[in-house]
């Protein structure tokens, strides 16, 4: 279990208020399969050992403000749509454009190498933040820049879980744009590469694109699982020896893994 995860479950309140955590613990049993029709004071009462008047008073106040409703038939108390409703506002809040830079900063000052954050737009990647240590040879890379997807070590890495068929829906079927003699050009090549992207769980532009420049990326996920963005660690492939490259992968997985759990993705 990674740290951000154990945290979230060992972590307790300073001030608990009972109520309120009780109130949370209806919510938390309400949600689960075995109530999915339901569940009656009597069962809340037993499950919370809490006294049927306590448990009352806790979901009178809830069904007042609509998060909780009461089937007339049954008298059993079920979530509202009004928790669909609030729960709708967190992928607004936590988007991409909201994660912490400094996460993206972090990675940038251990690897003292170029960092970038790209998302898939049609048949490229864009890059939508870029940090650069202060020293060092860096990539030339500007916020907003478009590269293509079968070159990049981003790119790659945002269509690794894409089947043939939808590779070619955006790609084509090749030959793709060569830049480089080591530029991936056909769609036989590009599967084969995007397999070992699954396998080991990033992508490499080995100077596919600019000659001198190596890359290494990592999708991040949201909720859905689904690969939504890359992060990108680029810099002189002089620079990038084997241990290094090491240890970029296992910052690089953090920074990725923190980005993805701030967009709701569960390990």
């Amino acid at each position: 279990m990674d740290k951000i995860q154990k945290d979230k479950i060992t972590r307790t309140a300073k001030y608990p208020v009972q109520t309120v955590e009780k109130a949370l613990e209806v919510f938390n049993l309400l949600s689960k399969d075995q109530y999915r029709e339901g569940i009656s004071i009597s069962e809340l009462s037993k499950e919370l050992e809490l006294g049927k008047s306590t448990v009352h008073r806790i979901l009178e106040t809830m069904v007042a403000k609509n998060y909780i409703d009461q089937s007339e038939e049954t008298k059993k108390y079920q979530l509202s749509w009004k928790l669909f409703e609030v729960g709708n506002g967190i992928p607004r809040q936590r988007n991409l454009y909201r994660v912490d830079n400094r996460i993206l900063q972090d990675l940038c000052d251990a690897s003292q190498e170029t960092v970038n954050l790209g998302v898939r737009v049609k048949d490229s990647v864009v890059t939508i933040f870029k940090t650069s240590p202060k020293t060092s040879l860096i990539a030339n890379l500007q916020i907003g820049a478009r590269e293509p997807l079968h070159a990049t070590a981003m790119g790659k890495a945002l269509i690794s879980e894409m089947t043939r068929e939808e590779v070619i829906n955006i790609l084509g079927e090749g030959a793709y744009e060569s830049f480089t003699s080591n530029t991936i050009t056909t769609i036989d090549h590009l599967m084969t590469e995007l397999e070992k992207i699954r396998r080991q769980g990033y992508s490499v532009d080995d100077e596919e694109v600019c000659a001198g420049l190596t890359c290494l990326a990592m999708p991040v996920r949201d909720f859905k699982n689904e690969i939504v963005a890359a992060v990108s660690v680029s810099g002189a492939s002089i620079r990038m020896t084997f241990n290094k490259i090491q240890e970029i992968q296992q910052d690089l997985q953090e920074a990725t893994d923190k980005l993805s759990t701030f967009l709701g993705w569960q390990k």
